[in-house]
């Protein structure tokens, strides 16, 4: 099943930390600038999560038609 293929789905994106807590990531926007209005260069450079309680980062992008993803 295509989970994240489907617009209807609603997820909450967490991590766990070193004393087993999870937490929760949001997603940090960028900076703003004309060119990161463009939807197609977001869906390029994927999208970046940050942790609400300790600010690591977490990216999740899309591999490029026609790569196998490594």
């Amino acid at each position: 099943m295509d989970l994240i293929g489907r617009a209807d789905l609603q997820v909450r994106m967490q991590h766990q930390h070193n004393d087993g807590e999870w937490a929760t990531l949001e997603p940090r926007p960028g900076h703003h600038s004309p060119s990161e209005h463009d939807p197609e260069r977001e869906w390029a450079n994927g999208v970046t999560y940050a942790c609400t309680t300790c600010d690591e980062l977490v990216r999740i992008a899309h591999d490029p038609p026609g790569t196998t993803g490594r």
